[in-house]
C-alpha cells in the first residue's frame, strides 16, 4: 500500500475514460449546488448550443492548474477546445455517426462508469473524520513516516509485467536482489524495461515495506510490484527529512479517511455482489453457485 497512492482521492477514477474522470474530479471538489448553478451559466454558443460554465472548470480541474495565473490561461484554451469538439460533435450527428455501434457502445459504457463512481462517491460520503487520537497512535506508529522520515535516492529498474515474463522474471527478484545481475539478464534476454535514477520519499514506498527500507544498506536491492510493473530499487544516498506532528496531522487525517472510505466501498461493492443475481454466458460462463442459480 502506497500512502501517497491512497491519500489520493482521486485513484479510484483512474479506469476511466479522460472524460469521465475530469468530470467526477471536478465534482468531487465542489458541492452540488456550486456545480449545479455553473452547469447552467453560460460561457459560449456554438451553432445555437451551449458551452456552460462547468464544462470549463472540467478542463480547467483536469489541468491541474494552481494558481490564478495558470487557471486563466487553462480557461482560455479550454473554451476554444470545447468549440472545437462542439463543432467535431455536431457534425457526427448530422454524419449519423452517434448511431454507430461502437459509438453507443462507447457513450453507454463511459454512461455506466460514471453512475457506479457517482455511488462510490455518495457511499464515501458516509465516512467521518478520525478522533485526535487515532491521527496520534497513527503518526506514533509510523515512524519511518514521520518523525525517522527519510528520503532515499535510487537506482532503478522498472520491468512492465506481462504474463509471459512474469515467471522467467522471479526468480531474479528473490532476496536478496542482485541488482547488476538482474540489469545485465533483462538485457540478454530483450525484456522491455527502463532504468533510471530516482529520488522516492518514505510515502513513496509501500508503506507494509517502510522499516525493510529503513534498514537497507548502500548497494542493496529491495522490489515491489506498483501498477502493474516490477519495480527494483537499489539505494544509493539517503537523507534525514523528518515530519513533525503538526505537519503531518492534516495529512494523516486525509489517508485515514480515505482508507477508511476505501474499506467501506469494498464492503458495499461485496454486499452488492452478493446479493446480486450474476449470469454468465459464452465463452464467460462459470460453474453456477447457489447464489448465482
Amino acid at each position: 500500500m502506497n500512502l501517497r497512492r491512497i491519500m489520493d482521492r482521486r485513484v479510484w477514477l483512474r479506469s476511466l475514460p479522460l472524460g469521465a474522470h475530469a468530470i467526477l474530479v471536478m465534482l468531487s471538489g465542489c458541492d452540488s449546488q456550486s456545480a449545479s448553478e455553473k452547469a447552467t451559466q453560460i460561457a459560449a454558443r456554438v451553432n445555437g448550443e451551449e458551452i456552460s460554465v462547468g464544462q470549463i472548470d472540467v478542463l480547467v480541474a483536469r489541468s491541474g492548474a494552481d494558481t490564478d495565473g495558470q487557471a486563466k490561461s487553462t480557461q482560455e484554451k479550454s473554451i476554444d477546445n470545447l468549440i472545437d469538439q462542439q463543432l467535431l460533435s455536431q457534425q457526427a450527428i448530422e454524419k449519423h455517426l452517434d448511431r454507430d455501434p461502437q459509438v453507443t457502445l462507447a457513450m453507454a459504457m463511459a454512461k455506466r462508469q460514471v453512475l457506479a463512481q457517482a455511488y462510490l462517491d455518495h457511499v464515501g460520503q458516509a465516512v467521518s473524520k478520525p478522533e485526535p487520537g487515532e491521527i496520534s497512535a497513527f503518526y506514533k506508529f509510523h515512524p519511518q513516516l514521520f518523525e525517522k522520515r527519510k528520503i532515499y535516492k535510487f537506482d532503478e529498474i522498472s520491468i512492465p509485467l506481462t504474463p509471459k515474463n512474469r515467471d522467467a522474471i522471479e526468480p531474479h527478484v528473490k532476496q536478496p536482489v542482485r541488482f547488476d545481475a538482474l540489469s545485465k539478464w533483462l538485457q540478454e534476454q530483450n525484456i522491455p524495461h527502463t532504468s533510471e535514477t530516482v529520488v522516492r520519499a518514505a510515502e513513496q514506498l509501500p508503506l507494509e515495506r517502510l522499516e525493510e527500507f529503513d534498514h537497507l544498506k548502500k548497494g542493496e536491492a529491495a522490489s515491489f510490484t506498483e501498477d502493474e510493473k516490477l519495480v527494483v530499487l537499489q539505494l544509493s544516498a539517503i537523507k534525514e527529512a523528518p515530519l513533525d506532528y503538526d505537519k503531518a496531522a492534516p495529512l494523516i487525517e486525509v489517508f485515514l479517511m480515505n482508507r477508511n472510505r476505501k474499506v467501506l466501498i469494498d464492503r458495499e461493492l461485496s454486499r452488492l455482489r452478493q446479493a446480486a443475481t450474476v449470469e454468465y454466458f459464452g465463452d464467460f460462463e462459470k460453474p453456477e453457485t447457489p447464489r448465482q442459480r
